[in-house]
């Protein structure tokens, strides 16, 4: 956050640029209304202004409408379609609307793209975050198997270690050794939706568990990894809440910042 504060501030007085990040949200979904707020509360702390558009009913033409508006306006430089939409919306044929360089969610064809030519410039926030939860500590190479094949974590993290040498295993609700894949891995990314899915007879004590977990339990978030009951065994294993989901926070902000990067390069 140091980092990006940093930056933003050169963004305003090297270049009078006012970072702006706009938010859509369809609908009243209690999750979608959180994630929005702490992201208008983080881009606070940074110094960027974040707006939100909520309306209650839209359809998919004016949807499409609202973001090519914002996208050709020079003073918005990123845009966020809030999930899940209604059932009437669908989420991937709208972003692709969303410039690439304006999708600071990283999940437009373009960026997802990127991914195999290893350009990361604007990627999914929750793979960046595991990605530099692992730089962080150093851990550069190993067996990595991900619980998880969507195009928000599974499929671009795989791309993103893949970059970085690891070798990778993707694994799903359909996998039939998903015990035996997991136990024999270095790095397990769990993030399959189930709470405390992921025990001790999962792991081992060279084991590396990242969970991506997060699961609604009253007023509680759990992970998918018990981790009372695994943390004593393994080599290293980050908690939920405060894991992932604080870097992938951070991220998106990341995402938000490469973004005006590429504006200013290419469109000023």
């Amino acid at each position: 956050m140091e980092e990006i504060k940093n930056e933003v501030d050169d963004l305003k007085n090297k270049y009078g640029i006012m970072p702006h990040l706009k938010l859509i949200q369809i609908g009243n979904d209690a999750a979608s209304s959180i994630y929005a707020n702490a992201k208008i509360r983080r881009g606070k702390k940074l110094g960027i202004n974040v707006t939100l558009d909520k309306y209650q009913n839209i359809n998919q033409d004016e949807l499409i409408d609202l973001i090519k508006k914002y996208s050709i306006d020079k003073n918005i430089h990123g845009i966020m379609m809030e999930s899940p939409l209604p059932e009437n919306l669908n989420y991937y044929d709208i972003i692709k609307y969303i410039p690439y360089y304006k999708d600071s969610d990283g999940l437009s064809p373009v960026n997802l793209g990127n991914l195999y030519i290893r350009n990361e410039e604007i990627a999914p926030a929750t793979a960046r975050a595991v990605v530099d939860i692992l730089e962080h500590y150093g851990i550069k190479n190993g067996n990595v198997c991900i619980v998880n094949r969507s195009p928000v974590v599974g499929r671009p993290l795989s791309m993103m270690l893949l970059n970085r040498d690891f070798t990778v295993s993707i694994c799903h609700s359909k996998t039939s050794n998903l015990k035996e894949i997991v136990e024999s891995s270095d790095i397990l990314v769990a993030a399959i939706g189930k709470k405390h899915y992921f025990g001790k007879d999962f792991v081992n004590n060279n084991s590396i568990v990242i969970d991506v977990g997060i699961n609604y339990e009253g007023n509680k978030i759990y992970g998918d990894v018990n981790f009372d009951e695994v943390s004593g065994i393994v080599k290293a294993i980050t908690p939920v809440p405060g894991g992932v989901g604080v870097v992938t926070a951070t991220d998106i902000f990341q995402n938000f910042i490469n973004g005006i990067k590429i504006q200013m390069h290419n469109f000023v």
